[in-house]
């Protein structure tokens, strides 16, 4: 059993980082409405596979909500988990930051898409993804 222990503690710093691949980055951005022309400018990105593993967590406890009846027409920032080597963006978040401490998250930035989806994180969590994310 003890030799169990042993094995465990050495391979689970391995297990905690499948799926989070070196081939991952994660980047975070500003989303910006122009006068109509919208966007995001994305100033911030890593590929640190500990702290990808930490954010898919987070995001991973986010709960499905329906569509918040007030919301600033623009999220606070946007951020995507992104596999370069295979062309694809797995995530898009689109984060608001709520006055009571709350987030809330979409897969798209503009409230009249029909496929768009809301989810939210509690304070604590959103502290947490505030701390991965500065």
């Amino acid at each position: 059993m003890k030799k169990f222990l042993v094995l465990l503690a050495a391979c689970l710093p391995v297990m905690m980082a499948i799926g989070c691949s070196e081939e991952e980055i994660v980047r975070v951005g500003t989303p910006f409405n122009d006068e109509g022309t919208t966007g995001a400018e994305f100033n911030t990105g890593f590929t640190d596979s500990e702290t990808i593993y930490e954010l898919r967590k987070i995001v991973e406890m986010e709960e499905k909500i329906a569509p918040p009846k007030e919301l600033a027409p623009v999220a606070d920032l946007v951020l995507t988990l992104d596999k370069p080597e295979e062309n694809v963006s797995e995530r898009w978040r689109y984060v608001w930051y709520m006055d009571d401490g709350s987030a809330v998250l979409s897969n798209r930035a503009n409230a009249v898409e029909e496929e768009q989806e809301f989810y939210a994180l509690n304070e604590e969590q959103t502290k947490e993804l505030k701390s991965i994310l500065e």
